[in-house]
């Protein structure tokens, strides 16, 4: 993913404009080429009630913002 910043806070809201826009652009940070278990490579997922991502395969819970300076909100 080229990381193409707002360059302003009007750019800023319309590209952040709600919840879902925030976590589809870190889905994209974290998994450019489409989502990929980190503990068995599978890339097939569910989402969780909770906004977790749960690996098809070998259930392993993943989050856009672990790690970041979202994590835990």
């Amino acid at each position: 993913m080229i990381e193409d910043f707002p360059n302003n806070e009007v750019e800023f809201d319309r590209r952040f404009h709600s919840e879902e826009a925030c976590l589809d652009y870190l889905l994209q940070l974290r998994w450019p080429d489409g989502f990929k278990c980190t503990r068995c490579g599978h890339d097939k997922y569910w989402m969780s009630s909770r906004g977790l991502y749960l690996c098809r395969h070998c259930e392993h819970h993943h989050s856009v913002t672990a790690g970041t300076i979202f994590h835990g909100t």
